[in-house]
């Protein structure tokens, strides 16, 4: 019970400090690292709320015919570590909190991939079949009075501008409408947006996956943003989500301009120092931790058993 309490514990420290940690103001100065530690955190909840659902049924578990011969032996140790009075509570509620968080995901994980495959196809039937792929810019190009440029995920991943947009905005503005687009491909950030939004629709009322999902979609337009910046001047990709502000794209699409605001222009236009080597190594630090921190507290009362010799494997006197 002391490792499910723990374990519990941990998961409502990650969802109060992490939001407050990562927006601590360096996660401007390095998007792909901020990214990967909202990743860290969901997956560190997650995982925490899991194994604490299943250190209440190491009870049940420890007893039954379907134990691997090695943990044979240790099957009372565990079963003394985490055993309660109100066992049958404990176990009702270790099916709650691990059945229940792996089926809300798995259902929703699935229900989400669906229709987006659906919409993915749709739309791409749609618009590539009134538009004209245009090589010299490695994109179709589609007929529309409002400017607008985006890219559909997938297999083939395809970037498309609007005619309205190729008469808005100057050469060196449709580069870097274009190398945002294929930077968002090329880097796959449909799929970090994909699992944020995942989390948010199977746990709503958690605010670190709804914050989470908010910030993993800002800060792959920043990732998508500086690879612009790369081939065209800062001020050039500023200026193109000026002209491109206000633009829809449709919702399984990443869009340029798409939420572009006064923080993603200042940033261009004033780009800040970016984190030095002590600051990256930190955070890079903290997120393996906070995955692997929940699994090695579930994992002590086991390594205590093995340690302590109790365990010890039948006919080899070894622990």
């Amino acid at each position: 019970m002391t490792t499910t309490v723990g374990l519990l514990t941990f998961a409502a420290v990650l969802a109060v400090l992490v939001p407050r940690a990562i927006g601590a103001g360096w996660a401007d100065r390095s998007p792909r690292l901020a990214v990967a530690a909202w990743q860290a955190a969901t997956v560190g909840v997650l995982v925490s709320v899991v194994l604490a659902g299943l250190t209440l049924l190491v009870p049940a578990a420890a007893v039954s015919e379907g134990l691997a011969a090695i943990l044979d032996a240790c099957a009372t140790t565990i079963a003394a570590v985490y055993r309660s009075p109100g066992q049958l509570i404990a176990v009702s509620a270790g099916v709650l909190l691990a059945g229940g968080t792996v089926l809300q995901l798995g259902q929703v994980t699935v229900r989400s991939w669906l229709r987006n495959r659906r919409e993915c196809r749709r739309l791409s039937a749609a618009i590539l079949t009134s538009a004209r792929r245009e090589p010299s810019l490695g994109a179709v190009v589609l007929d529309a009075d409002r400017p607008a440029a985006f890219c559909l995920p997938g297999r083939r991943g395809t970037v498309v501008v609007t005619t309205a947009a190729l008469h808005a905005l100057s050469a060196d503005e449709l580069t870097a409408v274009l190398a945002h687009e294929r930077a968002h491909l090329r880097g796959r950030h449909h799929v970090a947006v994909g699992a944020a939004r995942i989390l948010d629709r199977a746990f709503p009322r958690v605010p670190v996956f709804s914050r989470g999902r908010a910030e993993v979609e800002r800060l792959v337009e920043l990732l998508a943003d500086d690879a612009a910046a790369r081939q065209v001047n800062r001020v050039e990709v500023a200026s193109a989500l000026v002209t491109l502000a206000g633009m829809r794209a449709p919702a399984a699409a990443l869009a340029a301009a798409q939420g572009a605001g006064v923080i993603r222009v200042t940033r261009l236009l004033r780009p800040a120092a970016p984190l030095g080597p002590l600051h990256r190594i930190a955070a890079v630090i903290a997120a393996v931790l906070v995955v692997a921190g929940p699994v090695a507290l579930a994992a002590w009362p086991l390594a205590s058993a093995v340690a302590s010799g109790l365990c010890v494997l039948p006919g080899t006197g070894w622990a």
